[in-house]
This record gives structure tokens, C-alpha cells and sequence, in this order.
């Protein structure tokens, strides 16, 4: 007596494998779109790496004149001998070491041209309604910084464009009001140029490191869910053991 053993096609054998089809497509949906994050926070390392490479150039490269014709660019490290003007800005609402505070910014006069400096930060006093007393040397000086460019945006009221005033960003239309040699720009002190108060300048807001790690967590989290989808949603496992032991 014979027994006929049905054939399984090749279709079967692939639906078989295949347990819980609601979890493999959403690892098919998923895993290519964890892999590409991947690849772009490493395109975005690597941009910052030579970002940050080209800023470490420059800013150690010899200071500059700004008076001079020459292209003014982000960092360019720049030397300047004037006078402070009596007129100074609090910028509001800056923080170093989880210390919250003002930064404070000043016209520098030099021969015909005027600049807005930033010279650092400062501690808030005890109230916020008391305004901070904010020294500066009388006399002509020298100062030392790099080119920062200024920001576009339209937030400020005409009340805080008065002199001595809390302002919430260097923008244009703040520039704009000062008659400035350089809407486009302002000059930030280094810790040791003359009249600095406390600088510790924030020049990324994240550099290529910690791309790297997204990257790696992008990676991480495809590869924790192939595991989840081999083991939760296919029978493979199963299906090897069931050969081996039919070869043994």
C-alpha cells in the first residue's frame, strides 16, 4: 500500500515561515526608515566635523580689522581699538551653568565706525526688577572677539530699543535702531580680551559626537526590531529545529 505525501509549493512554505504578518509589516515599514535616519546623522557628523574643522582655522588665525575691506565671515577673528559708548543692551534670559542671567551688549566706538559688542554675561540680581550695574572702562581700549552674524527676525517692541533696556535676541530690526557701521554683525568678546565678563561661548548646538550617537541608536533600534520580528513573528526557529531533526 502506497501513501501519497503532499507537495508544499514554494507559496506555502513562505506563509508558513511567517506567523504574525501584522508585526512583519510594520518591521518591513519600520527598519528601512531606522537604517536611513542612520546614514543621515552620519551625513550630519560629518558636516559638522568639517564645520568644525574650518571654525577651528579660522579662530586660529591672526585678529583682523573689520575696518579694513575684507569679507567678513562667521568666527573671523577680529582686533579693535576705541571707546565704549554709554549705551548698553541686556540681552534676557541667558543661562551658564544652569545660572540664568543677562549677557551685555555695548556700542564700541573706533574712529568712524561703530560696533555692537557683546561682552558676556552676567549674573540676574537678586530681583528682576532691579537693573544690574554694568561697568566698562572710560578710556580708549583695545578688544579682542570674532564676527557673529545677527539674526533676522522682527520680535522687538519700540521700548525695548531704549538704551539700558532688557531685549529678548539681536536681531535686525534691533540693529537697525543703533546706527551701526554693520547691521549684520556683532562682536563677541574672547575671555581674554579687555572688559570680558564671563563669555564660555556656545559655538555648536551639537557637534559631530552626538550624531554619532543618534546614528548608532538609529542602527541599534533597527536591529532590535529584526530581532523582535524574528523571533515574535516568524517560524523559523522552529522550522530548522523540525529539519535538523528530521536529518537526524
Amino acid at each position: 500500500m502506497t501513501v501519497d505525501i503532499p507537495s508544499v509549493s514554494a507559496e506555502n512554505t513562505s506563509v508558513s515561515l511567517i506567523r504574525n504578518w501584522p508585526i512583519t509589516l510594520f518591521s518591513i515599514g519600520l527598519v528601512p526608515i531606522f537604517v536611513l535616519l542612520g546614514f543621515w546623522q552620519i551625513n550630519r557628523a560629518e558636516t559638522k566635523q568639517a564645520i568644525s574643522l574650518e571654525v577651528d582655522e579660522r579662530m586660529s588665525a591672526q585678529p583682523v580689522n573689520p575696518k579694513v575691506e575684507i569679507e567678513l565671515k562667521r568666527f573671523l577673528p577680529v582686533i579693535l581699538t576705541g571707546k565704549y559708548s554709554s549705551k548698553y543692551f541686556l540681552l534676557d534670559n541667558r543661562t551658564r551653568q544652569g545660572h540664568v542671567g543677562y549677557e551685555v551688549l555695548q556700542i564700541f566706538i573706533s574712529g568712524s565706525q561703530r560696533w555692537l559688542v557683546n561682552r558676556g554675561w552676567i549674573p540676574l540680581p537678586r530681583s528682576r526688577d532691579i537693573n544690574p550695574e554694568i561697568n566698562y572702562p572710560s578710556g580708549e581700549i583695545t578688544i579682542l572677539g570674532y564676527i557673529y552674524p545677527v539674526e533676522y527676525t522682527d520680535n522687538l517692541t519700540d521700548k525695548e530699543k531704549s538704551a539700558h533696556q532688557r531685549i529678548q535676541a539681536i536681531n535686525r530690526e534691533f540693529t537697525n535702531s543703533l546706527g551701526l557701521s554693520n547691521k549684520a554683525w556683532v562682536i563677541r568678546l574672547s575671555a581674554d580680551s579687555e572688559s570680558s565678563l564671563v563669555t564660555d561661548w556656545i559655538l555648536f548646538n551639537s557637534n559631530a559626537d552626538r550624531h554619532m550617537a543618534y546614528a548608532i541608536q538609529w542602527f541599534a533600534m533597527a536591529i532590535a526590531l529584526l530581532i523582535l520580528w524574528f523571533f515574535t513573528a516568524t517560524n523559523f526557529v522552529s522550522f530548522y529545529r523540525n529539519k535538523i531533526n528530521r536529518n537526524t
